[in-house]
């Protein structure tokens, strides 16, 4: 079946497109786009080592199977000094980093939401350049150093929401992994005090202009919500099967619109296509209760999961439909 097909018969009027900074990492495996993105300047590529280099200095496997992994670390052992020395990736090249998207947005934009999404955002970066561990215990140990590195990251991430708006994008994206499946990487007071500022002057660009914001974060970030909310969070993504979807629903259902849902880690991986059919319907029923949901998986579909139970996912949204 052809993607427009496809899209069709999903119902589908989502279109992500990104930047050309963010080709690498979002196509990660994609061998067009990645030289794509060498073609425009935006990546280096290794073919003796089928290894792939952002503008960031970020590392990937050019043939990656699946998945997100970061091999380069350009700001390990981060330091005053160091930081002091480095910044993001120039942006005078709007017309450049934008082509991409710009031609997704004319090929798709009268049938599509298109958007320019966000992931690896301001936090999720900050992490990626200096290394997990590493990162986390500056936001402990210096603070003001880890806020002054993700500064310059929300710096540059503001000037790509203005070109956002100024070339006409409907919708606001962002991506930061903030959560596992237990609970939130960082407490509560340490999110507002660490992390919320630089989401909030970044979130304000765009309600600014009145876009609404979608959020990606994985994880049971339940805790976050209220700040998330207070900053501007209109489309929560995704919902996973880790967080409680009727206290969301009554919770922050006034507030929000969910996206996801149905889980990728048990359910549609492990069970049969009848418990597929059943939960899925009431994660509609649960979540959708008074609207303000885009079901769909709580993450990408990996190899692993069974095509029938792909085809009963989508038979019981098919359902959901015709009840409404």
């Amino acid at each position: 079946m052809p993607w427009d097909e496809f899209d069709e018969y999903l119902d589908n009027h989502y279109h992500m497109t990104c930047q050309m900074d963010d080709v690498v990492c979002w196509y990660c495996g994609d061998v067009e786009k990645t030289r794509l993105a060498e073609k425009h300047g935006c990546a280096r590529i290794d073919w003796g080592t089928n290894r792939v280099w952002d503008r960031w200095e970020m590392e990937f496997d050019v043939y990656a199977p699946s998945g997100f992994f970061n091999y380069g670390h350009p700001l390990a052992d981060l330091d005053k000094e160091m930081l002091d020395k480095w910044n993001p990736p120039s942006l005078d090249d709007m017309d450049n980093l934008f082509g991409f998207a710009m031609e997704e947005k004319e090929q798709y934009g009268e049938e599509y939401l298109v958007f320019v999404n966000g992931y690896c955002g301001i936090f999720e970066r900050a992490f990626n350049l200096v290394g997990f561990e590493d990162f986390m215990a500056l936001l402990v140990t210096e603070p003001d150093l880890a806020c002054a590195l993700m500064e310059k990251i929300t710096d540059y991430k503001v000037e790509i929401a203005r070109e956002c708006i100024r070339r006409g994008f409907p919708m606001a994206h962002h991506g930061d992994d903030l959560g596992t499946q237990i609970t939130t990487f960082l407490s509560v007071p340490m999110f507002q005090k660490l992390i919320k500022p630089h989401l909030k002057r970044l979130f304000a660009v765009y309600k600014d202009a009145g876009l609404p914001i979608q959020m990606h974060t994985c994880g049971n970030v339940t805790d976050y919500i209220p700040d998330l909310i207070d900053i501007g969070l209109d489309v929560l993504e995704p919902v996973q099967a880790c967080m409680d979807f009727q206290f969301l629903q009554r919770e922050y259902g006034k507030d929000l619109c969910f996206y996801g849902g149905i889980d990728t880690q048990q359910l549609l991986t492990f069970e049969k296509p009848e418990k597929v059919y059943d939960e899925t319907l009431r994660v509609i029923d649960t979540l959708g209760k008074d609207g303000g949901l885009i079901i769909a998986p709580s993450q990408e579909l990996m190899p692993n999961v069974p095509v029938e139970n792909i085809i009963a996912m989508l038979n019981a949204i098919n359902c959901a439909k015709g009840r409404d």
